[in-house]
């Protein structure tokens, strides 16, 4: 995919810096005072808007920070499995975000509100899509039994210093590992063991609504038994080992015992056909700089293609795509590899055919536009990117790609809107407000576009 933009945040901006602003935002909190959280148990329309307010903070907060993967294939892969997991949740009152954290730590979390994070380093661990799902659906079950909520209203028992020391640790991770945990659990005398203690009694009765989720799901509840396994294996001889997940997610014998019992009385699911190594090997391409000469097919192409090699990835990547020219990991790398080869028109057939089979796909109308951007149509491009802007009004790629072609469009107000867009999205207010202001000081600025940024900035101004 295309590289983002000049107006796009730094993605080496510090770690702590994302953990600053989330701290000071969460100092706002009161941790015991009922009336300004909400309360286990309780699913009112005003609680949940509240506990979503908290959740998209902190996630608009990561999202600024570059830590969030931004590959449009990659993020609907695990959209696709959580929104699987989702399915069998009967009258639900959230709206579930899942992302990727660009993080090798072995670790993920949820945040209030239904934004669940998944560490890269963690999704390289797990062998199959059922032990990633389990993760998964573990941590969809801490936001519907809204345990970080409770924790923060236990005010008795865990002040908000003790938390926000948690999660400062947890969002820290493997980015620096020992500041992250020395944070989490080294800073405040007699809380360490509340928090651990606390977790502990939340994880069992996660690890019980998780499998009833995965279970729904058709996915195979072992899958949970099987990624403890291979957390015990990282972790070594101590309980909490150094896994960061197994930091806020303690685990034991008797916890993986009871999670076996529970999964032999479930079954082992139906066998689905899924695309997870295909995913895994991905996930490599996009966030490495070197990929080594083993693996799949598919991976070996994808290592041709990082090498710049694009010829010898070419003869790959064809052979793959003739075994099989409906699938979407191999036309994509097939039809990027062709844009590196100046062939815009061939790669443009290949994305045209799969749109055929699967009309407005969100993934395959971005390369499309892509290519077309690439081969001069800008007018083309354009109409498939405005469509896409009218189905994901939030989708950061989407302005990016429409900023671009206003660019070369030369239709500036429309440019600085898209790039204000962007921003808004990527939780960079002031550049936002700044750009609304800059749209809205051009002669040229259409009555529609004003008015939009008027509506935009003040929304933002409020907030």
């Amino acid at each position: 995919m295309p590289q983002y933009p000049r107006f796009t945040p730094n993605p080496c901006r510090s770690v702590f810096a994302v953990i600053l602003g989330v701290i000071l935002m969460l100092a706002g909190w009161p941790a015991s005072t009922s009336s300004e959280l909400p309360s286990l148990g309780q699913n009112s329309l005003l609680n949940i808007e509240r506990e979503t307010q908290l959740g998209r903070s902190v996630y608009e907060r990561i999202l600024a920070s570059g830590l969030v993967e931004s590959d449009p294939l990659l993020d609907r892969y695990i959209n696709d499995l959580g929104f699987r997991l989702l399915a069998g949740i009967d009258n639900r009152v959230r709206d579930y975000r899942f992302f990727i954290v660009s993080d090798n730590s072995v670790n993920a979390f949820a945040l209030p509100g239904g934004f669940i994070g998944v560490n890269r380093g963690l999704i390289m661990q797990a062998r199959t899509q059922h032990q990633l799902a389990s993760v998964m659906a573990h941590e969809i079950a801490h936001v519907r039994l809204t345990h970080g909520m409770d924790m923060m209203d236990k005010g008795s028992e865990l002040n908000s210093t003790a938390l926000l020391t948690l999660l400062a640790g947890l969002l820290l991770g493997g980015s620096n590992s020992d500041v992250g945990a020395a944070v989490a659990y080294g800073g405040i005398a007699g809380t360490q063991q509340a928090m651990v203690n606390f977790t502990r009694e939340n994880e069992y009765e996660a690890d019980r609504v998780g499998m009833d989720l995965l279970q729904r799901a058709q996915f195979d509840p072992n899958g949970m038994v099987e990624f403890f396994g291979i957390m015990q294996k990282l972790s070594g001889p101590s309980e909490l080992g150094n896994v960061e997940y197994l930091r806020t997610h303690p685990l034991n014998n008797n916890r993986i015992a009871e999670a076996a019992n529970r999964a032999s009385r479930l079954g082992r699911g139906r066998n689905q056909f899924d695309d997870f190594l295909l995913f895994k090997d991905y996930l490599l391409y996009k966030s490495s700089d070197y990929l080594p000469d083993q693996g799949s097919e598919y991976l070996r192409a994808l290592r041709l293609m990082l090498a710049a090699d694009y010829r010898a990835a070419d003869a790959k990547l064809a052979e793959l795509y003739q075994s099989d020219n409906e699938n979407i990991w191999y036309s994509i790398a097939y039809g990027e590899n062709l844009e590196h080869l100046g062939r815009e028109s061939e790669a443009e057939l290949v994305y045209r055919r799969l749109l055929d089979i699967f009309p407005g796909d969100y993934v395959l109308s971005l390369r499309l536009v892509n290519v077309l951007k690439l081969s001069g149509h800008h007018q083309s491009a354009l109409v498939i990117a405005r469509a896409l802007e009218n189905q994901y009004p939030n989708d950061k790629q989407v302005y990016f790609e429409l900023s671009e072609i206003y660019r070369a469009l030369k239709r500036p107000a429309l440019r600085m809107m898209a790039e204000a867009e962007f921003h808004r999205i990527t939780g960079n207010r002031d550049q936002a407000i700044k750009l609304y202001d800059q749209v809205l000081e051009l002669p040229e600025t259409d009555l529609a576009t004003q008015s939009k940024a008027r509506e935009k900035r003040l929304v933002l101004l409020n907030r």
